[in-house]
């Protein structure tokens, strides 16, 4: 079988681990848009080409030794060292404080699934390369999230639909599914033939049921109750729900049904 040129890392080659330093950042490849970046992805870096750090950037979720993409990054946007993430954004968005208070100046905002490293003070999570956030709108990677992968992934309804986006600006169809993955602490892959192949296991279409994948050539989309589909799409130009029916009439039929 041939290698999947997104994510083979031949054997070998050495790296240099970094880790992403910018809210989010757009990870391109030789032939166009990949992935986007989230602060804290691990970005392992093998070459450089035209002013581009070349490298495979790894799961959204801290720890998961499983290549996401494999792409070009700018160079300044990655830590001169590594760092060990010490807690992950929940909120959909959190906002980055100059001082632990909620009137001070922002400094930025960070995406959900984002990774940092840092230490609660002063009723704050102080973070290590600078600046506050809420410890609402974070959790401890010691304490798994309380809330469902249906619950996380219905807070992003109505964000803009963004080809690559994984959830600053906006996502796509499977950032969306790994997005709310990862923020229950679950690794997915990034693409959407992936995560058909490699995601739950095969239930008939008949049967589906809330909180089943279903999957199209090229796209994907979440059960909800009352038969509803839930999915980032360029027809709504954002995260949508719409009865499911009306999706297949729209797209075609369903190819794969996959039950998490």
């Amino acid at each position: 079988m041939t290698p999947d040129s997104r994510t083979h890392l031949p054997d070998g080659i050495k790296t240099q681990t970094h880790h992403i330093v910018a809210s989010a950042t757009d990870l391109m490849t030789e032939t166009g848009m990949g992935t986007q970046a989230l602060f804290g992805q691990r970005f392992d870096v093998i070459g450089s080409k035209l002013g581009l750090a070349r490298g495979a950037l790894y799961s959204v979720v801290p720890g998961v030794p499983r290549i996401d993409y494999i792409g070009f990054l700018p160079p300044h946007i990655l830590s001169v060292d590594t760092f060990d993430p010490t807690h992950v954004v929940t909120a959909v968005s959190a906002a980055v404080f100059e001082t632990a208070d909620i009137k001070s100046k922002l400094l930025s905002g960070l995406p959900r699934n984002a990774a940092v490293s840092g230490k609660v003070a002063d009723g704050f999570l102080k973070l290590s390369q600078g600046g506050f956030i809420h410890p609402r709108h974070v959790r401890d990677l010691k304490t798994p999230l309380s809330r469902s992968f249906m619950d996380v992934a219905t807070d992003m309804l109505n964000l803009p639909y963004i080809w690559g986006g994984t959830g600053q600006v906006g996502v796509d169809c499977s950032g969306l599914v790994q997005n709310a993955m990862a923020a229950t602490g679950v690794d997915a892959p990034r693409d959407t033939d992936q995560q058909e192949l490699q995601l739950g296991k095969p239930v008939d279409f008949a049967d589906r049921t809330t909180g089943d994948l279903l999957f199209w050539q090229g796209h994907v989309g979440i059960v909800l109750n009352g038969d509803k589909l839930l999915h980032a799409n360029a027809h709504h130009m954002c995260v949508a729900i719409e009865p499911v029916q009306r999706a297949v009439d729209r797209i075609g039929p369903v190819r794969t049904t996959k039950r998490l």
